[in-house]
């Protein structure tokens, strides 16, 4: 594959070469892992956004628990296994 550059991008890389890379391949290895980790960070943000739209879904429907009393059957839950 050939790539044209811009001064602009020759520029860049070869001020990172200068400062932290070896050659201009681990430049370009750097770029496409921080495009991938990018894309992976839209991916979970969008599943979260999902999960929050399923959570506000359930609360517009009256789908909540009292958190209080939620961490208070489970504590007491434990309780009673731990005497078994």
């Amino acid at each position: 594959m050939t790539v044209t550059l811009t001064p602009e991008q020759e520029k860049f890389i070869a001020e990172r070469i200068r400062r932290e890379h070896s050659s201009p391949e681990q430049v370009v290895d750097e770029g496409l892992k921080l495009i991938q980790a990018k894309e992976e960070y839209q991916k979970r943000l969008a599943e979260l956004q999902r999960e929050i739209d399923i959570g506000l879904a359930q609360i517009e429907r009256g789908e909540t628990v009292d958190g209080g009393k939620a961490i208070a059957e489970l504590m007491e839950k434990n309780r009673q296994r731990a005497r078994r």
